[in-house]
């Protein structure tokens, strides 16, 4: 009872921490850092240096020491001063969302974020390092604009279902220079990926398969679609046999039945067994072997059809038509349910 009531004494809490964040921050790209969206706060680490600092004057009051006092007013200086150089690592940044790249469900998505420090000739043209980014569900990167007024980070983060994802606010931090205190910011740039099914890989469709000068032909058992008439040979139906013609020349010769088939490739979802989101896991999967195979092919889902066709351009506009299948509003970016904090 207590526990479930914590949970949502902390949920209600969150959610206004990020509704009041939305205010204070709303959503940018690019975004400029500055003391109003960049906060200060010491570390583990600095709290104790100022517990140090807190005892030793304590211990020059005890014992009257000049030398004690001398050192904890150094110390007590010096952490000023880190207060200062810490926001100034990141105050001045620019950041920019450049690009998303495209994935497969379960996949790591890649966000490509340019971070700018101030030109030269301003008064906070001056290098930063120390700044790490990113989605605390994914990996820290680290840039580092020490020598350089720009760098470009790539930023990964996983994605669990299909749709657009939104990863939701970016958090840029350092403890640059001593560790002491911890600066950061939640940035808004508006990222957001297009998310594909998770692939999953059966055969091919298997036909046998000839070739006429009409295009492809096929054989099969059963067809009533007549082709020509050929001699006889072992094994072929009586039916087929045209006794007429025995009857008048002596030579035994029958009917050939077959059918055209399509020399494109059709994905039909349904045709296509399983779950919805299985099937459009196989079609993915079928898709992405077709076109390695360089096979032109179509798509069927539902009320759209997408005309077979070959190439990259292709392949793209049938992974996107999968993903965003059967969601509410997907050419609105509202694919991907919730924004990931």
């Amino acid at each position: 009872m207590a526990a479930a009531l914590g949970e949502r004494v902390f949920a209600l809490l969150g959610s206004r921490f990020w509704r009041w964040l939305d205010r204070r921050i709303p959503p940018s790209s690019p975004i400029v850092l500055s003391q109003r969206n960049v906060f200060i706060f010491p570390t583990p680490t600095g709290f104790a240096f100022g517990g140090l600092i807190g005892l030793l004057i304590l211990g020059g009051i005890n014992y009257q020491s000049s030398l004690v006092y001398a050192v904890a007013f150094l110390l007590g200086s010096m952490f000023l001063v880190t207060i200062l150089y810490t926001f100034r690592n990141l105050s001045g940044l620019r950041l920019e969302l450049v690009g998303a790249r495209p994935g497969f469900v379960g996949e790591d998505l890649e966000f490509t974020v340019r971070v700018t420090r101030p030109a030269a000739g301003s008064g906070r043209a001056r290098g930063r390092e120390g700044i790490q980014l990113g989605w605390p569900r994914g990996i820290m990167q680290w840039a580092e604009l020490y020598e350089r007024e720009a760098a470009t980070v790539r930023v990964y983060l996983a994605a669990s279902r299909r749709g657009f994802f939104h990863p939701g606010r970016l958090l840029i931090e350092t403890y640059y220079p001593l560790g002491l205190l911890r600066a950061w910011t939640w940035v808004d740039l508006g990222a957001r990926a297009l998310v594909y099914p998770r692939p999953l890989f059966d055969e091919l469709p298997q036909t046998s398969s000839g070739r006429r000068d009409e295009g492809e032909l096929i054989d099969p058992q059963g067809s009533e679609d007549f082709s020509d008439i050929r001699a006889y040979r072992a094994g072929d139906p009586v039916r087929h046999i045209l006794w007429r013609s025995f009857a008048r020349g002596g030579e035994l010769a029958v009917k050939r039945y077959a059918s055209y088939l399509e020399p494109r490739l059709w994905l039909d979802l349904e045709a296509t067994r399983g779950s919805l989101e299985e099937r459009l896991s196989r079609l993915t999967g079928l898709a992405l072997q077709a076109a390695r195979l360089d096979r032109e092919f179509g798509l069927r889902l539902g009320a759209l059809t997408v005309p077979p066709a070959r190439g990259e351009a292709h392949l793209e506009r049938v992974l996107r038509a999968l993903a965003l299948h059967g969601l509410p509003d997907a050419d609105a970016s509202t694919g991907e349910a919730g924004r990931g904090r």
